[in-house]
């Protein structure tokens, strides 16, 4: 057959149930997708050979959760919790607006860093307050002309500040949630519309991009719209992905609002499902794994920027033995600070050892490898197109050196890509039967040209927009500080 791209003798890590199943073969791809496997299978066909003789060909990387929008803060946070840092990172006074090709740039940036750690799926919860179609079309954009793979969300709430934190009517004075409240602000019909307007516009553009609905978190929105976006969900039968218990005050809040844990309280506005993605699940009961594994849910476990912000420990484990599909995910450029979902697989190879003396329980580099791949591609209901090397897959491989450094001697892949090599060892990638990185040259896009307007727009972001998001921050600080000093002392029930 004309036209095949064949990849010629590596050491194929298929991926999914059995991820040891190594051999050496070929891989024939067809288009977008695998068609054979097989020693000498390439010699059937005829096409591009890229050869493999030297590497381990794996599956494609599915980072679940990211926020690209976060792409030129990479370091300007430290030793803050989750609502502290949202006060400075995300401040409702001084938010910052851009120019459409810096939001572009800025998901360029996030969009290069994964295609040079052997991620070819990204799942990017945008993060855009004012809720207009240029950011997130110019985000998209991005990912359409760098070849990724890309579930890009329209995220929601309609909720204000004093609704979304306990003891804010208490604590934060009536004048801010006053002066917050006349700024305005895209009500659930007018994101409910951008959401029809970006389904519409790009669900399904080039065979790689999907829209995904994203509730900001079950505190930031009325029952009315997590009922709305749960139909949506089930009319066009889409994931929804769903910020949930990240912190302890997020926990008692649940307690302060519904009398209930935040899980009960989705399930009664029927926004659980085999749909549904919860991100972080960190403050969860038995009884709300009991209820996550009856409903089919998901979770995906963000290792990095849980350490940096002090939220806890995804527990993977409960999860995982209650049958719940668990994700890996970098989370944000300002908490992660890097979209190298490799490194997110070596903390969560390594976090859940520590402090637990019964090693029956830890989580194994072979099950965070399946939570980068397989489960990674379950939480955008991709499970059977994306995240493992079979004929009818879709084709989204990648090339590891077995010369690097940390494959040397090659004994296990998939501890080695955990424990010893780095994301350096990725030399090639194929996302949808394109090779969008070869040799770790990028193919997609002038790499090199982008660093520099990259660069240029990113220091204009630092100089024009961090001065006023300070000041903005300074406002509310001490007032989030005070919520989150009392939650550290208040328990939620068990």
């Amino acid at each position: 057959m004309a036209g095949s791209l064949i990849v010629k003798d590596g050491l194929i890590v298929r991926g999914g149930a059995g991820s040891r199943r190594y051999e050496t073969a070929d891989i024939v791809v067809e288009g977008a997708h695998i068609v054979a496997i097989g020693p000498d299978k390439g010699r059937e066909y005829d096409g591009t050979v890229v050869d493999a003789s030297n590497a381990i060909v794996m599956p494609g990387l599915v980072n679940a959760h990211l926020h690209s929008n976060e792409g030129f803060q990479q370091g300007a946070y430290d030793n803050l919790p989750l609502e502290m840092w949202l006060g400075e990172s995300y401040p409702p006074f001084g938010f910052p607006v851009l120019t459409e090709r810096d939001y572009y740039l800025r998901t360029m940036l996030a969009a290069i860093e994964s295609i040079r750690a052997g991620v070819t799926t990204v799942q990017d919860d945008y993060v855009h307050p004012p809720a207009t179609p240029d950011a997130m079309d110019a985000a998209i954009q991005a990912y359409a002309d760098a070849g990724l793979r890309a579930w890009v969300t329209v995220d929601m709430w309609d909720q204000p500040l004093r609704a979304c934190l306990p003891w804010a009517d208490e604590l934060i004075p009536d004048a801010i949630h006053d002066e917050l409240a006349s700024m305005g602000g895209a009500d659930a019909d007018a994101q409910i519309a951008l959401f029809e307007r970006q389904f519409e516009r790009w669900h399904g553009h080039d065979g790689r991009i999907r829209i995904v609905l994203a509730p900001c978190g079950p505190q930031r929105c009325t029952p009315d719209l997590l009922r709305r976006i749960a139909a949506l969900s089930a009319e066009r039968d889409i994931p929804i992905h769903c910020h949930t218990l990240e912190t302890r005050l997020q926990a008692i809040h649940a307690e302060q609002a519904w009398d209930m844990t935040a899980v009960a309280f989705m399930d009664k506005v029927g926004l659980l499902g085999p749909r549904t993605t919860l991100v972080h699940a960190i403050w969860l009961t038995d009884d709300d794994i009991a209820r996550l594994a009856d409903r089919g849910c998901s979770v995906v476990h963000n290792p990095l920027s849980n350490m940096k912000l002090g939220s806890g420990t995804c527990p993977v484990r409960k999860l995982r033995d209650a049958g719940i599909a668990v994700a890996l995910g970098t989370d944000g450029l300002a908490t992660s600070d890097t979209a190298d979902l490799v490194e997110a697989i070596r903390a969560a190879s390594l976090i859940h050892k520590t402090g637990k003396p019964d090693h029956a329980s830890w989580v194994s580099a072979d099950e965070v490898f399946d939570m980068a791949t397989s489960a990674g591609a379950r939480t955008g209901l991709m499970a059977d197109r994306v995240g493992r090397i079979e004929p009818g897959m879709c084709a989204d491989l990648i090339l590891l050196d077995r010369g690097h450094w940390g494959f040397i001697p090659l004994v296990d892949p998939i501890r080695q890509l955990a424990f010893s090599a780095t994301s350096e060892a990725v030399r090639t990638s194929i996302v949808d039967g394109r090779i969008v990185m070869r040799d770790r040259k990028i193919l997609s896009v002038d790499e090199g040209a982008l660093r520099d307007e990259i660069r240029e727009a990113a220091e204009r972001y630092l100089r024009d927009c961090v001065p006023a998001m300070e000041a903005g921050a300074r406002r509310l600080a001490p007032y989030l500080e005070a919520i989150y000093r009392r939650a550290q002392n208040t328990l939620p029930s068990p």
